[in-house]
């Protein structure tokens, strides 16, 4: 057996023949100093003669009891030689004493035929059987002879010979029938496998007389089969179980005295560390986010103390590089390595609240265009008829002026003036409005997208106009507009586009800066088949590491409440999918260019004309319904409409019902889609089933709030529905259609 021993005691070493000795592993040995193995009676001289050796160079002999694993003692020979050097180790060669025994002590040794080991004792130079217990013939297969062997009428030589299979002797002796069988020279342990597949552990050392001669040989045999089926069943479950646990998603660590004594790939790849021995011993507290550390602490104190499951819970996990992310982290208290300790099981969760975070936005968008859709159609009512009697007021005046003017003193003439511009005042504050809800309409449609033409300048204008109040405070708007075809594309997602680069542009310039400033718009041909929009601003400019990420979903670096870093990201899906192109070019302190590529429409994508209205006979007049639930919107239809035609106004579905299913006969039907008692659609879907002749001669109006049986419906009809607020010339070309039967 061999040792390596510190000055102070320590066992540093300990090879794998100290187990067959002493019992105890190489393991259990370092684990303390020989001291704790050492007879008390014995320890003083002991500790006197290897202190002698402390810092100088020699060697010492000496024999002294040692524990075993069971608690008996055993008397060990030592062989101790100093290094000599600072460090003063010693190296110990160690020899248990030879055994003895005599001829008159073989008969005790039948106590050992309940034993589960066999026990096989010969005489070295004879080869004669001493003895064998019962367990031994088992093993051995020779239960038939065990008889003999007791009555010593049986040598080892013959045993080999007649009674053992050559298999059976290699296994159990090394040797052969014929052969003669070298008795061991000191402990040896081996494995050995027998032709049946059982395993044995054989241990084989020699034995003295009393007067210190090797005249013996002594073997023990036991059957570890089913012990190392069982270590081998352990060593493969541990080694899945470590397999799985490596290879799980979720990060899984665990501590002990609040430091890291395990660590899994998972985990050490989420903090950015190349191997897991860089985390292995370093507090827990070192990934923790510091605004987390008393919420950690308290559930680590309630697990390792108190021995609970710490339910799961957000928890922030730092990076080795500083950043940090969310993890959903659970607790419980294990037993690892023989010790207490801590598992922690922790699921990043950063892409679930992306994708929360995403639906959430999408509904709030969704929400609000809902929200403009309802409010632009309860405007556009009131509106309609605003407009209409604006207009009819303001022609009723400059025809009374033109009339009566001559007749009018200078008075009445400076007060009529002046109520014809308070009028046009209130005109174009209402068409405002009106071009206003038109744009809120347009950008928060809800419909399935549909790419036709874009006039790509109209789109950006639409966009400026949207973004105005951000950008008048912040810089000069320069628009350089080349010409160039059309592009096909969805007219309300590129001019979601065109608004968030423009308030991008705007919020990289700080207010009050407008005459130091500028954006610049400018839209040039691009490459074959594309135009090209580039969007410019005299801001803080990007650097290059936050360039690289500027597409990123949920990438800002606007304070938190102020972005949620999917602008960019849809603005790059939105081009991508149209079969575009975005990118950006930046410069600290200089500013910021995003350009776009997009792909001309092409000849398919034209729209097709309208085919020329019939010819219809001067001055025909028509009889025209109107339906409305609004009666200021009927009044003001019937105003506008005028007197070449006769008018008849009722305020619901079912009045308008009933006019078209008497005797009475209407050329033009101008019916309200959406009405609280019948719709328009029900209207129209009732009067054709009972006069499909009447189908052509409906023209519907809408106040823009579309639902989904509604924009179905309008697809049905495309030519036959006018939105609110409309204006003389826009309702007489619809009735004009319609009289000429262009909708049948």
């Amino acid at each position: 057996m061999l040792a390596v021993l510190h000055p102070d005691g320590r066992i540093l070493q300990a090879n794998a023949a100290w187990t067959g000795v002493v019992g105890w592993t190489p393991g259990a040995l370092k684990a303390g100093s020989y001291q704790r193995f050492a007879h008390p009676e014995d320890l003083p001289a002991v500790e006197a003669q290897l202190g002698g050796l402390s810092g100088a160079q020699g060697a010492v002999s000496l024999c002294f009891r040692w524990r075993c694993q069971d608690g008996a003692w055993v008397r060990l020979s030592w062989s101790v030689v100093s290094s000599g050097d600072e460090e003063g180790l010693l190296f110990c060669t160690v020899k248990p004493p030879a055994a003895t025994v005599s001829k008159e002590e073989v008969g005790s040794w039948s106590f050992s035929d309940n034993l589960p080991f066999g026990l096989y004792l010969m005489e070295s130079h004879s080869e004669r059987i001493l003895y064998a217990n019962h367990r031994f013939c088992q093993l051995a297969g020779i239960e038939k002879v065990e008889a003999l062997i007791r009555q010593g009428s049986l040598s080892h030589a013959q045993l080999l010979e007649h009674h053992l299979p050559a298999p059976i002797a290699e296994a159990f002796f090394q040797a052969r029938a014929g052969t003669y069988t070298p008795p061991p020279v000191a402990l040896e342990e081996r494995e050995v496998r027998l032709p049946n597949g059982r395993l044995l552990r054989r241990l084989s050392t020699p034995m003295a007389t009393a007067g210190g001669e090797l005249s013996y040989a002594l073997y023990l045999f036991e059957d570890i089969t089913e012990r190392r089926r069982t270590e081998d069943a352990l060593q493969r479950s541990e080694l899945n179980f470590q397999k799985l646990i490596e290879g799980m998603p979720d990060g899984i660590f665990v501590h002990r005295d609040r430091r890291f004594i395990y660590v899994n790939n998972a985990l050490r790849r989420a903090l950015g560390y190349e191997h897991a021995k860089e985390l292995l011993g370093k507090p827990i507290w070192s990934i923790v986010h510091p605004d987390d550390l008393g919420t950690v602490r308290d559930r680590v104190h309630s697990v390792a103390n108190r021995r609970e499951i710490a339910p799961l819970h957000e928890i922030r996990y730092l990076r080795r590089d500083g950043s940090w992310y969310d993890a959903e982290s659970t607790g419980m208290p294990i037993e690892f390595d023989g010790k207490e300790a801590v598992v922690v099981i922790a699921r990043d969760i950063t892409e679930r609240k992306r994708m929360q975070a995403q639906l959430l936005q999408t509904d709030r968008m969704a929400l609000v265009g809902t929200l403009a859709a309802g409010v632009g159609h309860e405007i556009n009512n009131p509106l309609s008829y605003v407009l209409a009697n604006l207009n009819l007021a303001l022609e009723g005046l400059r025809g009374f002026t033109h009339t009566c003017g001559c007749a009018l003193e200078p008075g009445q003439a400076a007060n009529l003036q002046e109520l014809e511009e308070l009028l046009v005042e209130a005109q174009e504050g209402a068409n405002r409005v009106r071009n206003i809800v038109r744009d809120l309409k347009s950008f928060s449609r809800q419909d399935a997208e549909r790419r036709t033409e874009v006039n790509i300048q109209e789109s950006i204008d639409f966009s400026i106009k949207m973004a105005a109040a951000e950008l008048r405070h912040r810089a000069h708007l320069i628009r350089k507009y080349e010409p160039v075809p059309p592009v096909h594309a969805d007219t309300s997602r590129l001019g979601q586009v065109f608004l968030n680069l423009l308030m991008n542009a705007a919020q990289a310039i700080p207010e009050g800066s407008s005459a130091r400033n500028h954006i610049t718009v400018w839209v040039r041909p691009g490459p074959p088949g594309q135009v090209a929009v580039d969007v410019s601003d005299t801001g803080a400019g990007i650097s290059p590491e936050v360039r690289d990420r500027i597409f990123d979903p949920f990438f800002t670096t606007k304070p938190a409440g102020v972005g949620t870093g999917l602008g960019l990201s849809i603005c790059h899906g939105i081009i991508r999918s149209l079969g575009g192109d975005i990118s950006v070019r930046s410069e600290l302190g200089k500013g910021t260019t995003f350009t776009l590529l997009l792909p001309e429409a092409s000849g398919a994508c034209a729209p097709t004309l309208p085919p020329p209205l019939p010819a219809r006979r001067a001055g025909h007049s028509g009889r025209i319904l109107v339906i409305d639930d609004e009666p200021s919107v009927g009044r003001s239809l019937s105003r506008l409409i005028g007197s070449q035609h006769q008018v008849t106004v009722v305020e619901s579905g079912r009045e308008g019902i009933a006019k078209l299913s008497s005797s009475e006969s209407f050329d033009v039907i101008l019916c309200d889609l959406m009405m609280p008692d019948i719709t328009g659609m029900e209207v129209y879907e009732q009067i054709c089933e009972a006069k499909p002749e009447l189908a052509g001669r409906f023209i519907f109006i809408t106040g823009g709030s579309f639902t989904p049986r509604s924009r179905q419906f309008l697809e049905a009809v495309p030519e036959q529905w006018i939105e609110k607020p409309f204006d003389a010339q826009q309702l007489h070309l619809f009735i004009e259609k319609a009289l000429s039967g262009h909708y049948a």
